[in-house]
């Protein structure tokens, strides 16, 4: 976990150490805090390092999580593949377990787009931009990811002849 601490330069003494442990037992006590739902998946990376006692009674994540820590076959897979896949793969022996990690593992949809185009639409429809002269100004050509070769478009277009 903390591959940065066996650069220290000095070796760790008792105060060190118990320095460091009283720090983590603070972070944990914040982390759970603000994120509670946070503890009901801790196994979601590991699950061979999670306490069973810290998990829910009564959900069968704790029989679940006795189960997976003794299963050698399971220790071996997640050695070998990510958390995702593990998870995937073991969803059919730990249901309750497999079920929640995937949950936690799942990378939520990004809403940058959706602000992007917002912001878009919010500069060109503000009141200093009321009517649309510039062809950058286009809602389109604003949330759209292609930049568009406007000047090669207006070259193939001809004037019309007046009679």
């Amino acid at each position: 976990m903390f591959q940065l601490l066996t650069t220290l330069l000095i070796e760790p003494n008792d105060k060190l150490s118990q320095e460091i442990e009283d720090h983590l037992k603070l972070l944990r006590t914040e982390m759970m805090h603000y994120f509670p739902d946070l503890v009901s998946c801790t196994y979601a990376v590991n699950p061979f390092c999670t306490d069973p006692p810290r998990l829910p009674v009564g959900t069968g994540e704790q029989e679940e999580i006795i189960d997976i820590q003794v299963d050698n076959t399971a220790k071996a897979k997640q050695k070998e593949w990510s958390p995702m896949n593990f998870w995937l793969i073991m969803g059919s022996t730990y249901p309750t377990l497999a079920r929640n990690a995937i949950r936690q593992l799942l990378v939520p949809p990004s809403t940058l787009e959706g602000e992007q185009t917002f912001s878009a639409l919010m500069a060109i429809k503000s009141k200093s931009l009321n009517c649309l002269t510039e062809p950058g100004h286009d809602f389109r050509c604003a949330v759209c990811t292609v930049m568009p070769r406007i000047d090669q478009l207006v070259q193939k277009k001809q004037l019309h002849q007046s009679h």
